[in-house]
């Protein structure tokens, strides 16, 4: 059996390592786990809750150190690396008292002449072996979100971490088998494209919830229309931003560079596509100009850096190689270089980006550059905006609430967010997207529901007739 030496994206660091799954092993992983989810399925959901609990107390004197791993192994700086342990922590928690409240719904038998003297009603129950595919951007959040919720709805879970930082999803994974969740139930698949191909064409797999790009859930999606999985796909968003011209410049400014550095730029959710009012194109990028050169870059577990490396050197040359396309369609360098340094890309700001542009549409640019698109009008902003093949999340900019509610109604996107960044996801929201960006929705209980199914139970003739 070969193993993965975990490296830190400097490549500089050899952090852990992981045993690789032989694809060809990946069928036989999954029996297993769909003969274990028998017994799990019929263990009580209390006590199903209850060792999600137990993992989380046994987690917590943890969090700083694998802070420090987390930041070490994602490039993500050190103080938001430490709160996604903390998410990671407050999902298991929040999950297992998601279960302790999943129950089902008494069904209007009496409404019907046919079934009036029925007795009906539903209960939520397990879908069968989850296969869940994390990204490298939030692997132990979408870790616990996903498979807490699809363990205390009694399934059986596969997972397959991302291969760029699995360590502290495999420290989660290994707290939830020492407080007795079974090993077989949690299962774990580490490996490349063709692990994950494997693990999506399983026969036993009864539903796929992957994150990812929107290439990967359609790779996904065609691989197993002849069994027709439940699919939960959380995709890409070129996530628009529209800032009409009553808008107020130093919020916007403050709120997209608050949204957009987070995990260097490599965040879904993201404001992607600044939508501006010509009239306010040139004080904005202003503001941006003077945000994006204060930003400090360097490696991730600096308590100074706000940037560091993105998650290897490939992805900071796609991304400089975005810019380079960008400019030659008319975008203009306001702040940054727009070049790579190895894993290191410097926060860019591209002033001037023609609607037209690739980037503007559909080439979602999965690092630390802002992209501000002027326009005329509120209307051509939605129609930009709605452009795209993408519709994550977006967000409105505008002093005339009524205006913005309106406008929001307008947008083609999963949530929309006003006079706040589109990178707005907190645990207890739904959080999920529309168009080429996924299907289901994420979040505490919201996950628990997209990996349960009702099923309803009827008592014929139960009420004695008069």
């Amino acid at each position: 059996m070969s193993t993965l030496e975990v490296r830190n994206p400097e490549g500089t660091e050899v952090l852990g390592e992981v045993e690789l799954t032989d694809p060809g092993d990946v069928a036989g992983i999954v029996a297993k786990a769909a003969r274990a989810r028998r017994d799990w399925t019929e263990m009580p959901i209390g006590r199903r809750a209850d060792l999600l609990d137990a993992a989380a107390r046994l987690i917590e004197p943890e969090i700083e150190p694998l802070g420090r791993l987390l930041a070490s192994e994602s490039g993500k700086p050190v103080g938001q690396a430490t709160n996604e342990v903390r998410g990671g922590i407050h999902f298991l928690r929040g999950n297992a008292a998601e279960g302790r409240r999943l129950v089902g719904k008494m069904l209007p038998s009496e409404s019907n002449a046919r079934s009036e003297w029925d007795l009906a009603f539903t209960r939520r129950v397990p879908l069968g072996v989850v296969a869940a595919i994390l990204p490298f951007n939030f692997p132990v959040e979408l870790f616990i979100e996903k498979c807490g919720a699809a363990l205390v709805g009694g399934n059986a879970v596969v997972v397959k971490p991302p291969m760029e930082d699995p360590l502290v999803v495999e420290r989660f994974r290994q707290a939830l088998i020492e407080v007795g969740v079974p090993a077989d139930v949690i299962a774990a698949v580490h490996g490349g494209a063709e692990v994950g191909a494997a693990l999506a064409a399983a026969d036993e797999v009864d539903a796929i919830s992957l994150t990812g790009s929107t290439a990967a859930g359609i790779a996904v999606a065609r691989a197993t229309i002849h069994r027709l999985p439940f699919l939960h796909l959380e995709l890409g968003g070129n996530n628009a931003c529209l800032v009409l011209e009553d808008a107020d410049i130093d919020l916007v400014a403050s709120e997209i560079l608050r949204g957009r550095v987070l995990m260097n730029g490599q965040a879904c959710s993201a404001s992607k596509r600044v939508i501006v009012h010509r009239s306010l194109h040139d004080e904005l990028a202003s503001r941006m100009v003077a945000a994006v050169e204060a930003q400090r870059v360097g490696p991730a577990i600096e308590a100074e850096t706000t940037i560091g490396p993105l998650i290897h050197e490939g992805a900071a040359t796609r991304v400089a190689s975005q810019v380079a396309n960008a400019r030659s369609q008319g975008a203009e360098i306001a702040a940054g270089s727009g070049e790579s340094d190895g894993a290191y890309f410097a926060p860019t700001l591209l002033a001037g980006v023609p609607h037209t542009a690739d980037i503007a549409v559909d080439d979602e640019i999965f690092g630390p550059v802002f992209n501000l698109i002027p326009v005329d009008s509120e209307e051509q902003a939605i129609e930009v905006a709605n452009s795209s093949s993408f519709g994550l999340m977006s967000s409105v900019f505008t002093a005339d609430y009524r205006r913005a509610l309106i406008v929001a109604e307008r947008l083609e996107s999963g949530g929309v967010v006003i006079n706040g960044t589109d990178n707005y996801r907190p645990p207890e929201f739904p959080f999920g997207g529309v168009k080429l960006s996924g299907r289901g929705r994420e979040g505490i209980g919201y996950t628990l529901e997209e990996l349960t199914r009702e099923k309803p139970i009827v008592f014929r003739g139960f009420r004695e007739r008069d």
